[in-house]
């Protein structure tokens, strides 16, 4: 476990770190991909500006709507200290949040410049996993979206962190690097798989099916509830079910002219 390094004395967080090179690295590669889908290079630029903006606003508010339930039951807290509660609720990242709010940032640039959004989507879809595999080993490192006790091979015994203080009581499955892996393994695949100019909106398609599964499964080796659990099921897990009919449609859809036109 890593949470900081140090440059020129000034701590730097490791998942901001990992995030800021796995998005770097990823719109180098979503570049050299463009032309294959008609996408001019400066728009790609700036629509991933509008994408960061939105990934930030999108994974802080979903982090803040997991967060409710708690606040509801510890408003006497939030009332004595407002401050500080809502630095924790609002402190951490959730990256279906993310992914939302990122494409909603990509829609709106491509809106307000006439631009077809599914070139856009077709070209970013396989660098999503890349990005985020970057963004899992950032969490392994800081320690957080921790897995469940485990006793076997490469079981993590992480060092105390005063922030989750439950997090070293017992060993841990490595969850994140479990994630990060597949989420490799994916990238490799759509990478392959985009080379040619494929259906409209088909790549992003096959990203939501194969991630949606992935998602649902890695959240069953997870040990932190921050992100809410209802019925025995995650907050993720819903999203993942409600993100896969989505995922089906844009990979089997047949469509027509004036869908074109539009998207």
């Amino acid at each position: 476990m890593l949470p900081y390094i140090y440059i020129f004395g000034f701590p730097v967080p490791m998942y901001a770190l990992m995030a800021i090179v796995g998005f770097g690295v990823s719109l180098v590669v979503a570049l050299k991909r463009a032309g294959v889908y008609g996408v001019k290079k400066q728009d790609l630029c700036f629509a991933s500006a509008y994408m960061v903006i939105g990934i930030i606003i999108g994974s802080k508010l979903m982090y803040f709507i997991t967060y409710i339930p708690k606040l509801i039951k510890n408003w006497d807290l939030f009332i004595a200290h407002p401050w500080e509660v809502i630095m924790i609720v609002f402190g951490g990242f959730v990256f279906y949040g993310g992914l939302i709010g990122g494409a909603l940032g990509v829609i709106i640039y491509c809106k307000q410049f006439k631009l077809k959004v599914m070139p856009f989507a077709d070209v970013i879809a396989p660098v999503i996993p890349l990005f985020h595999a970057f963004g899992r080993i950032g969490c392994f490192l800081g320690g957080c979206c921790y897995g469940i006790e485990y006793h076997g091979p490469l079981a993590v015994d992480y060092p105390y962190n005063e922030l989750t203080p439950e997090l070293n009581q017992v060993t841990r499955f490595p969850v994140q690097l479990m994630e990060s892996g597949l989420n490799l393994i994916l990238f490799v695949f759509l990478f392959m798989y985009s080379r040619k100019r494929r259906k409209s909106g088909q790549t992003l398609g096959i990203y939501l099916l194969c991630y949606t599964v992935i998602r649902t499964v890695t959240e069953i080796f997870r040990g932190d509830i921050v992100r809410g659990v209802y019925g025995g099921i995650s907050t993720s897990q819903i999203i993942s079910i409600l993100l896969l009919p989505l995922g089906l449609w844009l990979i089997f859809r047949k469509s027509t002219s004036e869908e074109d036109k539009l998207l």
